[in-house]
């Protein structure tokens, strides 16, 4: 779709279009640095709650441009991690804040860091270039290298202007997105308590090079578990009948749930993705885990689900003479963008001339936990918006030959710069977004 004259009314400001040319002058002047940022964290990914090499990398630019950073544990506090392993190190994410030169509204841009448990082909532009992936069996395959050179280009457009703007501006860069488990740790660390506006952004996702999807719907709710079931070992070949076998009783598990996946409600998913069970040929095994995510268009029916799906686990354990334990290890909310905020999107990106096309309509199709951020931060009276940034990929997200086009990186630092900006522009915005 074409640019077009943005039709819903929004109570945001836009920053004049000079100011905002002179910002994108310098987003295009910053392109070599990004790329050569995203190829450094390409080459040094971290799984999620693991990001401790990329914390330390993103803390150290925020505070040698000027940012007021917190690290780790003083970032997150106490507040609970999701799907943690016990053998992962806590002190991961951080928060950088600078204030302008006015009081004013409090705006927040979030930033993922970390990458996937996928081996890199060795055939990729990346492989073939020299800056693939140097930690065998993960990679970032999702475009989060991306993501955090983006914010990082943000956090310098912005630095170099807070004599422009009132207010407070706030990058959140947090762990572990994949498996929708660090969003929850951020909103209960309170983070978003006093936030007006809240930007969040991906690149690709099916959204071409030169576009910018800013109507963003269809974010599914997700709710991600796991269950561990406990039973009884015996010797398989003269007394099977004394044991209680987990694993049996997780096969069962494993083909009911999925079944659940056979609902006329919209976008309803289920996924095992993980079983464990047994650990000799000739012992009923004892113990069985298994790892599965639900999800579902609505909220409302992710609920429906999640109950029938204790019922099933329930039901099979205990015909089975098992002990069970549900642990939920990541959630998602469902989400689109307020109207008011893709007109306003639309509005900033035509002022500033960047992208060529603006869709204005676009199905996310899939979970991302910043969503239970844009509802707390919707629920206290503020506004928040999604946006993917286009970038043409060499292979779908979460794929070995994963990569994407790199001219997104200045363009999209631009247009995240230039709404942060335009909303820092209005020291009365506050009472505009909680009226």
């Amino acid at each position: 779709m074409p640019k077009t004259a943005a039709s819903v009314a929004h109570p945001l400001p836009v920053a004049d279009g000079a100011v905002l040319q002179r910002l994108v002058a310098s987003a295009r002047r910053l392109q070599p640095a990004l790329v050569a940022d995203r190829r450094y964290l390409h080459a040094h990914p971290e799984l999620g709650w693991e990001e401790n090499e990329t914390t330390a990398f993103v803390a150290r630019r925020l505070t040698e441009i000027g940012y007021a950073v917190r690290v780790g544990s003083d970032f997150l506090g106490d507040a609970p991690r999701l799907g943690q392993s016990a053998l992962s190190p806590a002190e991961t994410g951080c928060v950088a804040e600078m204030n302008g030169a006015l009081p004013g509204p409090t705006v927040v841009i979030r930033i993922d860091l970390d990458a996937l448990p996928i081996t890199e082909a060795a055939d990729g532009r990346p492989a073939v270039e020299g800056w693939a992936s140097q930690r065998k069996g993960i990679m970032h395959a999702c475009g989060h290298d991306g993501h955090v050179a983006i914010g990082l280009g943000v956090a310098q457009l912005l630095a170099e202007r807070a004599g422009e703007f009132a207010g407070r501006l706030r990058l959140l860069f947090q762990p572990a997105e994949e498996g929708a488990r660090g969003a929850r740790s951020v909103v209960e660390a309170g983070w978003l308590d006093d936030a007006d506006v809240l930007l969040g952004f991906h690149i690709g996702l099916g959204v071409p090079t030169g576009s910018l999807a800013l109507g963003v719907q269809g974010f599914l709710a997700s709710k991600k578990f796991r269950l561990r079931l406990t039973g009884r070992p015996a010797h398989a070949g003269n007394a099977p009948e004394q044991g209680r076998n987990a694993l049996i009783g997780a096969c069962q598990i494993v083909l009911a749930l999925q079944s659940l996946a056979q609902s006329s409600r919209p976008n309803v998913r289920v996924n095992v993705g993980v079983m464990n069970a047994g650990r000799a040929l000739n012992v009923v095994p004892e113990n069985a885990e298994l790892a599965f995510e639900l999800r579902a268009g609505a909220r409302h029916d992710l609920d429906a689900l999640v109950e029938r799906a204790n019922e099933v686990v329930e039901g099979i354990a205990r015909g089975h003479g098992l002990q069970h334990a549900i642990e939920l290890i990541g959630e998602a909310a469902d989400w689109a963008n307020p109207p008011e905020m893709a007109g306003w999107a639309h509005e900033v990106a035509q002022r500033a001339d960047l992208f060529a096309n603006h869709l204005m309509q676009h199905e996310f199709g899939a979970s991302e936990d910043a969503t239970l951020m844009l509802r707390a931060v919707a629920d206290r009276g503020g506004l928040g918006g999604y946006f993917v940034l286009g970038s043409d990929l060499a292979s779908g997200h979460h794929t070995a030959n994963f990569d994407f086009d790199e001219d997104v990186l200045s363009s999209g630092a631009a247009f995240v710069g230039a709404l942060a900006l335009s909303a820092l522009r209005s020291p009365n915005l506050r009472r505009e977004a909680s009226a």
